[in-house]
């Protein structure tokens, strides 16, 4: 990449990034490829275990915990088997359940 042009030692998918979910609503990160959704979802999620990690992170406002965010959210990888013949609510619960 620096052949190309960049400058920077450390790429930043996730500057200025912000979002918005409802509640109780089931919703969908969609983007192209190495825009960093799966990132971002992981770092949200608290399962991003390798590079650099920095800024804020806040929820309506407030720095997030990570003990209530996982108590009130539910996050299916990109890698998980999801099956047709069941609900999106028990995918997440069996996905949540292979995790404990």
């Amino acid at each position: 990449m620096k052949n190309q042009g960049v400058l920077e030692d450390k790429l930043n998918p996730l500057k200025g990034v912000s979002g918005t979910f409802r509640p109780g609503v089931l919703t969908a990160l969609m983007g192209s490829t190495g825009a960093g959704k799966t990132t971002s979802m992981d770092v949200l999620a608290g399962r991003k275990t390798g590079g650099y990690i920095g800024g804020n992170i806040t929820i309506s406002g407030y720095p997030k915990k990570q003990e209530t965010f996982a108590r009130i959210s539910g996050y299916c990888e990109q890698n998980d088997i999801h099956y047709p013949h069941v609900t999106v609510y028990q995918s997440l619960l069996y996905s949540a359940w292979l995790r404990l």
